[in-house]
Formats: C-alpha cells, sequence, structure tokens
C-alpha cells in the first residue's frame, strides 16, 4: 500500500488535515487508516501474522494515534471513503435556489444544485461549497442513474476519481475494492480495468448499457459486449452543439474508443430525433496463427498404408516418395504471427494469444539458408516424412528375389524390394522395409516400419520386428513383434506382439489360432473358427499395480507422519532458542537435513503413483471388439484377466471389470 499512496496527486487536497501532519507524515497517517480498515473488514494484515504480544502493542500504538488526533482526522480514521462520506455533515434539501448564498457558490456550482432540484434529486449529497462544480456533477449524474453514491460523494476525491468509480457502480464491479483514498487515480483505473476485464470474460453481453442524459435527453447505449455504441435524440439538440461535445458527452458514460464522430456534421442540432446513430465502434482481438511448414515435393504423405476391402493393400495411394536433387527447396517454414489485442469502445482490453512456433527440422540430410526458413536438399535421396520430421533417406533397392547368397542385408537407410524375400533370408533396415512381393520363412527387422503389399507365410520360423507399424496382406504361421500397430487382411496360427493395437479387416477379416497380444486393443471381424480352433486375444497390460499401490499408500502415510514429528521438533527447538538463534541450532539443522530427505523420498513417491495411476487409467480403456463372431473356446485376456468363452458370441465389445471380463453389443464406431 506504501507504493500507492506515493501516487497521490495532490495533499492540499486533504486541507486542515494536510496542514496538520505534512506530506509525509499523512501518507504514513493513511497507510495506517488502510491497515485498521482492513482489520475491521475482516481482512489479513501485516500485524495480524505477528506474535500475540506484538499484535496487543500496535493496538494500543494505534489508539494512542488517534487520542492525538483532531475531529477531521479521526472521522478520516473511521472507515473507507464510502463511510467517511455517509458522516459528512450535510444541509437539508433546499426547497428553493433562494436558500443558497451567491457569495459562496460558484455560478457553476448552483447550476448542478438547481439540476439536481428540479429533478428531484437528494442535493444534500453534493450541495457543499467546498466540492467544485465538476465533483458536483458526478455526483449528480450518480444520483439520476439511481447509483450508490455514498461510495464516492466525498471531497477528498478529485472529479477523475469519483468518475472511475461511478463507471464501476454502472458497470455493476466491486467498487469497494478501489473506493478508497489511498489509490490514485492510475491505481483506480487500472484496478478498475482489471474489474471489469473478469466480468468481461465471464459474460460481455452483461456489461451492455442503456441510460438517458438527462441534461441533453440523449439516448446513449451499446451493443454486442461493448462492441459497439449508439446514440438516439428524444428532442433535437440545440443549436451550437458539435462533434467536440457530443465527444465529452459519451466520455461521461465512459465511452472514449473507437469513435466515429468524423462521419457527422459539425453541426448536431440538424440530426433526426429517434434515428439510431452508431457513434463508436471497437475493434475485435485477432489471434495469433500457429507456425507451419510448406513443403515442395510431390505427394508427401505421412499416413500408413492402407488395406482395401479385397485385402489388398494400396501401398502407393497411401505411403510415396518423392526424389530429391542436391540443392533443391524441400521446405518453406511459416512462423508463427503475433496476436492482436482488440479494444471495446469503453478501452477494456480484449486479451489475445499468439500463435505456437514449431521446431526447427531435421538438420541431418537437410540445410537450412541463411533466411532461417528455407530448407534445401544437402544430398540426392528420397524425401520423407516421419512423424513431423523431414528427411532425405538413402533407399537401397532389390528388384530381384532376395535369398540365398543375397539376403544378409543391414542397411542404415529404407530398403525397398520389389520381389520376393525367400526362405532363410536376414534383412536389418534403420528405416522402412518394403517388399512388393510374397515373404516367406525369413527375418526382418527394421527401425521403423515392415510393410509387405502381399503377405507372409513364416512356417513358424520367419519373424518380422519392427520399432514402428507392421502392415501386410496376412499373416500366416509367423512371428510379429511390433512397437506401434499390426494390420492385416487376416492373422492366422500366428504370435502377435505389440504395442499399438492390433486390427483386422477385408475380406476375411479374422483372427484364428495362435496368440495375439496388443497394448492398446484387438478389433477383428472374427474370432477362432466352428472347429474351435485355440485362439488367443489379449489386451492391455498385467500389472501389479493394486500390490503396489498399496505398498505406496501405506509408505506415504508413514511418511506423513514422520514428516509432521520432524517439523515439531523444529518448532520446539526455536520456542526453546529462540528464532533468530534457532535456525542455526545443531539440533535444528539436523532436523532439518533429515525433512529434506524426507521431502525428497514423498517427491519419488508421488511421481511413481502418478504414473501407477496414468498406467491403471489406459488399461481400463482397453478393449478387444469382435465385430461378427467370437467362437466358443476363444481365449480373452484384458489387463491379467482371463475368460474362455463357452459359446459363440456376436457383435460383442469385450473389456474388464473388476476380475471379471463382460461384453456388450457392439454397434459400431
Amino acid at each position: 500500500m506504501g507504493n500507492d499512496l506515493g501516487n497521490l496527486d495532490d495533499i492540499g487536497e486533504f486541507g486542515d488535515l494536510g496542514d496538520l501532519f505534512g506530506g509525509d507524515d499523512l501518507l504514513s497517517l493513511l497507510d495506517d487508516v488502510q491497515e485498521q480498515q482492513n482489520k475491521n473488514e475482516g481482512g489479513t494484515t501485516a500485524s495480524e501474522e505477528k506474535p500475540a504480544e506484538q499484535a496487543a502493542s500496535s493496538e494500543e500504538a494505534f489508539k494512542k494515534l488517534v487520542g492525538s488526533l483532531g475531529d477531521e482526522a479521526k472521522e478520516l480514521m473511521s472507515g473507507n471513503a464510502a463511510e467517511a462520506a455517509k458522516e459528512e455533515v450535510k444541509p437539508a434539501a433546499a426547497a428553493k435556489m433562494d436558500d443558497y448564498d451567491k457569495a459562496v457558490y460558484g455560478y457553476p456550482q448552483l447550476d448542478e444544485i438547481e439540476k439536481g432540484i428540479k429533478r428531484g434529486l437528494d442535493v444534500s449529497f453534493y450541495d457543499s461549497a467546498e466540492l467544485s462544480f465538476r465533483q458536483m456533477r458526478e455526483i449528480r449524474i450518480g444520483l439520476e442513474l439511481g447509483l450508490d453514491v455514498s461510495y464516492y460523494s466525498s471531497k477528498y476525491y478529485k472529479d477523475a476519481q469519483m468518475r472511475e468509480i461511478r463507471l464501476g457502480l454502472m458497470e455493476k464491479i466491486d467498487v469497494g475494492s478501489y473506493a478508497r483514498l489511498i489509490y490514485s487515480l492510475p491505481d483506480m483505473q487500472r484496478m478498475r480495468n482489471e474489474l471489469m476485464g473478469k466480468a468481461y470474460a465471464k459474460d460481455p453481453q452483461a456489461l451492455d448499457f442503456l441510460v438517458t442524459d438527462m441534461d441533453t435527453n440523449v439516448q446513449i447505449y451499446t451493443m454486442d459486449g461493448l462492441m459497439n455504441a449508439f446514440i438516439q435524440l428524444k428532442e433535437p439538440l440545440p443549436k451550437g452543439w458539435n462533434r467536440k461535445k457530443l465527444q465529452t458527452l459519451l466520455k461521461i458514460y465512459g465511452i472514449e474508443y473507437g469513435l466515429m464522430l468524423d462521419q457527422l456534421d459539425n453541426d448536431l442540432s440538424t440530426l433526426k430525433v429517434g434515428e439510431e446513430i452508431q457513434v463508436a465502434r471497437g475493434e475485435e482481438s485477432l489471434q495469433g496463427e500457429d507456425g507451419w511448414y510448406e513443403y515442395f515435393v510431390d505427394n508427401l504423405d505421412d499416413s500408413s498404408p492402407h488395406i482395401e476391402e479385397d485385402g489388398s493393400i494400396n501401398y502407393m495411394a497411401q505411403k510415396k516418395y518423392s526424389y530429391a536433387q542436391p540443392g533443391q527447396k524441400v521446405a518453406l517454414y511459416h512462423p508463427a504471427t503475433l496476436g492482436h489485442i482488440g479494444k471495446t469502445v469503453k478501452g477494456l482490453d480484449l486479451p489475445a494469444s499468439s500463435g505456437k512456433n514449431l521446431p526447427r527440422l531435421n538438420m541431418d540430410k537437410i540445410r537450412l539458408l541463411e533466411d532461417g526458413v528455407t530448407y534445401v536438399a544437402k544430398k540426392e535421396g528420397f524425401v520423407s516424412i516421419k512423424n513431423g520430421i523431414l528427411n532425405i533417406v538413402e533407399q537401397l533397392e532389390f528388384k530381384e528375389d532376395v535369398g540365398y547368397g543375397n539376403g544378409n542385408i543391414a542397411f542404415d537407410g529404407d530398403i525397398y524390394i520389389r520381389a520376393s524375400v525367400l526362405e532363410n533370408a536376414v534383412i536389418q533396415a534403420g528405416g522402412d522395409i518394403i517388399v512388393d512381393g510374397f515373404v516367406e520363412s525369413a527375418v526382418l527387422k527394421a527401425g521403423k516400419d515392415i510393410i509387405l503389399r502381399t503377405g507372409m507365410n513364416g512356417d513358424g520360423r520367419g519373424s518380422l520386428e519392427a520399432n514402428g507399424n507392421v502392415v501386410a496382406a496376412f499373416f500366416e504361421n509367423a512371428n510379429i513383434l511390433a512397437g506401434g500397430d499390426v494390420e492385416a487382411n487376416y492373422i492366422l496360427n500366428s504370435d502377435v506382439r505389440c504395442l499399438g493395437m492390433v486390427k483386422t479387416q477385408g475380406s476375411k477379416n479374422m483372427i484364428c489360432g495362435g496368440t495375439v497380444s496388443a497394448k492398446q486393443g484387438i478389433k477383428t471381424g472374427t474370432a477362432g473358427n466352428k472347429y474351435q480352433v485355440k485362439t488367443t486375444l489379449e489386451a492391455g497390460g498385467v500389472s501389479d499395480g493394486s500390490d503396489r499401490a498399496s505398498q505406496l499408500y501405506r509408505r506415504r502415510k508413514q511418511l506423513a507422519e514422520e514428516m509432521e514429528k520432524v517439523r515439531t521438533g523444529m518448532a520446539m527447538v526455536l520456542r526453546k532458542v529462540g528464532a533468530l538463534n534457532g535456525r542455526t541450532h545443531p539440533m535444528y539443522l539436523k532436523f532439518q537435513d533429515v525433512l529434506e530427505q524426507q521431502k525428497q523420498e514423498m517427491a519419488a513417491l508421488n511421481e511413481e503413483q502418478e504414473v501407477l495411476d496414468e498406467d491403471n487409467s489406459k488399461n481400463l480403456r482397453v478393449f478387444v471388439i469382435v465385430e461378427n463372431t467370437a467362437y466358443e473356446n476363444t481365449r480373452i485376456v484384458i489387463n491379467g484377466v482371463a475368460n474362455v468363452l463357452n459359446a459363440d458370441v456376436t457383435r460383442s465389445r469385450f473389456y474388464s471389470r473388476g476380475r471379471q471380463i463382460v461384453h456388450e453389443p457392439f454397434t459400431g464406431g
């Protein structure tokens, strides 16, 4: 509060009180006034946080201070400005203007009093010679609008401060938080704007208003959440009324931004009665756009191959490569744009967020030019995009079958085989492995995806291992391990394990025989067959989460109790030795060291609990979906809970509930 007091515009406005105490002393007095006021209102002050004996002495000193002051200072210290105003002695409302001494009141003051009397207002709120006519006008307008002018009808407020409080009352915000003598005009403006911003965020239209100015009989109103302001005349304006006077009138009611008065003739007495005239328009905020990359290569696609209805893979339509030469432009970055803050006709800022920039592309085989946005190829090769990262890859291509004699292949990039892969071949690639033909009992390992445009019969010995997805027309007698999804038209007598989903679709759309395990779930048309071939579908994961959760709960509870005992010991040291010396006492430091170790352990336990909660949450959402028939003797395992079907089940979605497998009708999606 001390900083706010330093912004008081004119200490002299406090009259005799300012003369009595002087500038700096008065500011200190007002600071104490505010602190006592907060205490009376139930707020928390610095003194309340001190020990009881210090608070008592502070209260005693405060009472002594009050006893040494004059009546006017005591009145000021009795509460906030609104309360002080209520206590001011005001003459009764005058029955006629003759009761007011023209030697005491100036003409503008008498004019304000006369307007109030003619309009039936309680002029006792402002018929004091100590108020300027501008102060009187602010109080008179508040009375005309039916506002509680006791918040600001004090001679200690400047007229501009009164206006800030009056506008806040019109906007139905909590003016009590800033209608205080300790706040300067800039402070009041800032606090009012903050309160308006919060109210505007909840309901912009709630701040729209309609008033009729009683001096001019001009109706003023706003629409669309203070974004448009209009006037409508109930009677013609007098001669001599111009744009400047209209601007002053609009300012009285807070309309100052986006004025459109230049479109009007300067002589406003010609305006038509009853016509709606727009006088101000706000400016909408503009949200910034995120940065984005423009690519200059043909048919660049980041999606996975798609299995057609007949079981074939439309590889060329889904995953294509473009060839680039050294120096060829492959991408251009368009940076994020800044947001543009909007404003209402009352000058309230409408926030706008700026867009987010994307990280730079992989620079391994791509060069960024000096402009900081243009990317060119550093070497000849195929352009690919994976997980949003653009790269130039060298591709090893085989146009003939790969088998005995040429089947032991290792390559850091992609391998493209236009023919078939024969038995006993071993192929390892740092990128993708793509095979147009048939794959026999071979071993394929890929750092990214494995894509078999035809299919694979591994004879129980062939295997596919990929960090990414594994996609084929079919898998028979194969062993498959994938870090992503596994997709095929059908899977027969195979051992499949993946961290993503297993999905079959197309003409056959089935899983029959073997074990298929997928961390994120399984979706197929048919599971098993009518001959009850043993088929196992596993989804989710087996976890010791329940046991570990119990262990974590017990240890966290025990640790919390131990930490509380250590804190109690630290407090006892401080009480016995004293707050100043206690924090360096050897016993206190020992307690502190133990507490720090306990905090670290608690943080680790909390982190482990979060991971466990996340895993459990994911497991609960895992399903096995069979769109047609799951035949008898099919084994369903979800999150470690197993169930063997003792009858055929059609169109069902299986999931775990407690220690049971349940199913419900599957309607698609």
